[in-house]
């Protein structure tokens, strides 16, 4: 430990910036030992961060002052590193709908796979891997085990980046390079050390078809420590290297970050609010019956539509699931809610089949998918004339074709609303209009 501090010291005067009891701490706090912070790759990511990209990152922390609190909070309340919350950052720069190319989705840029795993819900109509909440404890789930699963956190991590059996893979694979050297002469005879290379070898051909032998050497060489550095250090004149490219700079992103959220200067520019900020909630959850409608809601507490929207980005539209389900609404508007709301005026449309009319016809009308219709009328495929059908609507506004016969006033009679409010949305200079001109009628809450 002496020697360490020693060693640290010496670098001291020129790496003030990077060299610090608050960045030391963030390393033994992941499980990385205290020299990593004398690795050149580190100390130039951080440094482009605190310099070259400190007014970017100030952006995404404005972007996201009203998740980053939901995820400190989270995070603090599990017993977890705080410094995790940089996964976050690094994954999605707090955005909800994030994706990625690979089917990532959300704040944690989770798989459909693992985020099932964890308990997220994705079907036709809701995906709570954009639930700041709910995604939010899931990935702490996720972390936690992939924590039990190393035992070490910055493997965790990376593990979180490149899956399990990678992480596995290039550990083994370091320890074995690490006994090499350790037995000397011997290795390349040695039918220990052969028989550990023919398990890698399998392991890289036939996937996790072979994972069992693999994680058996893991666990067999658990006596064999390999650090971050080692872990990192490029081999030359090898395509596979221990630990994927892509991954190796995560890691250094997620200590980088870490280091600049805890960074006095960069706290100074920042907002203290952001960086400080309490646990105070800026929108609760609540239960709502099945198909209610944002706009309802957003109308009924006299807030913007696409503020709660933005909100509820885990629901696919902008009504409720067939079944019983939540929405986020403003904290203040909480009281005034639970005392008030019936759960009456849902953004819904009652429609009459007519002759002719098929489930296909009667989505594209409405614009939606044939299944909400069936999930929200529990019916088959078949209809019979003068059978009512609720319709989810998707949109403030539903398409007409103006037949023969039909007025401004007849229109708007069939549809409960006031003429003056079609030619407004339609934008018409009187009240003429013509047979197969398509005209939006805006929705009746």
């Amino acid at each position: 430990m002496k020697k360490i501090v020693i060693f640290l010291c010496f670098f001291i005067g020129l790496n003030a910036d990077v060299i610090n009891n608050k960045n030391l701490n963030i390393l033994r706090s992941l499980d990385i030992r205290e020299n990593f912070l004398t690795y050149k790759p580190l100390q130039e990511k951080y440094k482009e961060y605190l310099y070259r990209k400190k007014h970017y990152f100030l952006n995404i922390l404005e972007n996201g002052f009203e998740i980053l609190p939901v995820i400190k909070e989270e995070i603090l309340s599990s017993h977890i590193p705080k410094e995790l919350v940089s996964v976050a950052m690094a994954e999605s720069y707090f955005t909800l709908n994030a994706k990625s190319h690979k089917r990532a989705t959300g704040l944690w840029q989770f798989m459909p796979k693992t985020a099932k795993r964890f308990g997220l819900r994705i079907d036709d109509y809701v995906d709570e891997r954009k639930d700041p909440v709910k995604s939010t404890e899931a990935a702490i789930e996720y972390l936690k085990y992939l924590h039990n699963f190393f035992g070490k956190w910055y493997l965790a991590v990376m593990a979180y980046n490149a899956g399990e059996a990678r992480v596995v893979e290039g550990v083994v694979r370091a320890k074995v390079d690490k006994l090499c050297k350790i037995i000397g002469k011997r290795c390349k005879k040695d039918p220990k050390i052969k028989h550990y290379r023919k398990i890698i070898r399998e392991y890289q051909q036939r996937g996790r078809l072979a994972f069992g032998k693999l994680y058996k050497v893991y666990k067999e060489l658990s006596h064999i420590d390999v650090s971050l550095t080692e872990l990192l250090r490029f081999q030359k004149g090898l395509k596979r290297q221990y630990i994927p490219k892509e991954t190796r700079e995560y890691i250094l992103k997620i200590i980088s970050l870490s280091f600049l959220l805890n960074n006095d200067e960069f706290i100074k520019y920042s907002n203290s609010y952001i960086l400080n900020s309490g646990s105070t909630p800026v929108f609760n959850k609540v239960t709502v019956p099945p198909g209610t409608s944002l706009y309802y809601v957003a109308k009924f507490l006299n807030i913007d539509y696409r503020n709660l929207r933005n909100h509820n980005m885990h629901l696919k539209y902008s009504f409720t699931p067939p079944y019983k389900y939540y929405i986020y609404i403003p904290y203040q508007k909480l009281a005034y809610f639970k005392m008030k709301f019936k759960g009456k005026g849902k953004y819904l449309y009652v429609y009459k089949v007519k002759k002719g009319d098929t489930l296909s016809k009667i989505a594209r009308k409405f614009g939606i998918k044939i299944k909400m219709i069936k999930d929200y009328n529990k019916i088959g495929k078949y209809l019979s004339i003068n059978q009512k059908l609720i319709i989810p609507l998707n949109k403030r506004y539903i398409k007409y074709k103006v037949k023969p016969g039909d007025t401004l006033s007849k229109i708007a009679r069939k549809f409960g609303i006031s003429y003056k409010k079609i030619i407004k949305v339609n934008e018409l200079k009187g009240h003429l209009i013509r047979i197969g001109q398509i005209l939006k009628i805006p929705q009746k809450l």
